[in-house]
């Protein structure tokens, strides 16, 4: 098994995304015939849809953010937004078939994962956040805001890095 994670806990500005964006629902998300996340992604890079985005602030760093959680708690009706794409320094306009999502000024834990295929390497990181005890570190997950960071320079989904943050806050006493 993985070792725990180190405690790496960060506070991150507002900043926004533009890309191509899906409602996804987890049950189904086990299915590769009806896994949302693996098409959106797919989509992403083959149709090269980052060199439509207006305004790119880092070309070539992919965001995927997470969002609009609902049902957290029911595994069997839990659905969440995603959104795939690029910083933008201003949003003049939204080409056709694109969103944009501003993530707010927030705090989050984060998590490095190794190079592999995706989702193999997101769901091994995303693994790690399970391995650590986020109430005795004094917090608990926002589920406001959480993202897969993947650096420029990486565009074969079958060799990718990722980098996890997930919203946190702090339980209060």
């Amino acid at each position: 098994m993985d070792p725990v994670p180190p405690k790496v806990i960060v506070d991150i500005p507002k900043f926004t995304v533009m890309g191509i964006s899906r409602r996804v629902h987890f049950a189904s998300e086990a299915n590769p015939d009806t896994n949302v996340y693996i098409r959106t992604f797919k989509e992403y890079f083959e149709k090269k849809i980052s060199e439509a985005i207006p305004n790119r602030e880092i070309p070539g760093r992919t965001y995927c953010l997470y969002y609009d959680f609902q049902d957290v708690q029911d595994k069997s009706k839990f659905t969440l937004s995603i959104l795939v794409g690029e910083l933008v320094t201003k949003v003049d306009q939204v080409p056709e078939g694109l969103d944009i999502f501003e993530v707010q000024d927030a705090t989050y834990v984060c998590f490095k994962g190794g190079s592999g295929a995706i989702p193999e390497a997101a769901r091994d990181t995303w693994k790690k956040l399970y391995l650590i005890k986020l109430d005795e570190w004094g917090y608990k997950r926002s589920y406001k805001t959480e993202f897969e960071l993947y650096r420029e320079g990486q565009n074969d989904i079958g060799n990718m890095e990722v980098e996890l943050h997930i919203g946190i806050q702090q339980i209060q006493n």
